[in-house]
């Protein structure tokens, strides 16, 4: 068993039939409680085609769209759109609360007002008034979007999105800290599939909740 003061784990089952996602519920007690551990801490890489996002009927990133184009953000549209429709995927799964984001080279990004941190907005709608602010100018040249996503439960997630060259397949990192199910991590990859072009996603480290 892992204690609270191990590093995070790696190791090549994290893929394949048999995984920490994908484990068997029935066999010996010990694989069936591993099964229903909780972890406190897991990174996936999340890899894409290199096509650009297809268009969506979803009103948020139809303005988004729109939006990059009215501002002649041409250099980073891309990246963006794949920032846009990874807050809406995690908007999806009960994170809409922003608690700091950037863009490399660019800087920080200003936060949503206090009062406007309400479980019913979506921090594409944040994204979208700053497209339409001056502060648009600060991501023209944008190569990476950063960001960290809380839930109201205590856990959050730490999102780097990169552009990259077209030769190339885009990817998104992802850290997720709190306390995460099996089922939690299933759902979120879900979430991302349904939105973006994803090929696969892979789980490259975890760490198991303490006493779970």
């Amino acid at each position: 068993m892992t204690s609270p003061g191990e590093p995070p784990l790696s190791a090549p089952d994290l893929i394949g039939p048999i995984s920490i996602l994908n484990q068997p519920v029935s066999g010996p007690r010990s694989a069936r409680r591993r099964h229903n551990r909780t972890f406190a801490h897991v990174h996936l890489v999340v890899e894409l085609k290199s096509s650009a996002v297809t268009p969506t009927a979803v009103p948020v990133l139809q303005r988004l769209e729109a939006l990059l184009g009215m501002r002649k953000i041409v250099e980073a549209a891309d990246l963006i759109r794949l920032a846009g429709w990874t807050l809406h995927a995690f908007s999806a799964r009960g994170f809409r609360r922003v608690d700091h984001w950037e863009v490399a080279p660019g800087g920080w990004l200003p936060l949503p007002e206090a009062s406007a941190r309400r479980p019913t907005e979506e921090p594409v709608g944040h994204l979208l008034k700053i497209l339409e602010s001056d502060a648009a100018r600060s991501i023209a040249q944008a190569r990476t979007f950063s960001v960290r996503l809380s839930d109201f439960h205590g856990n959050h997630a730490d999102v780097i999105v990169r552009r990259v060259h077209r030769a190339r397949r885009p990817a998104i990192e992802l850290d997720l800290r709190g306390i995460w199910t099996r089922s939690d991590v299933e759902d979120l990859k879900e979430a991302f599939s349904e939105r973006l072009p994803v090929v696969r996603t892979t789980v490259t480290k975890f760490q198991y909740a303490a006493g779970k």
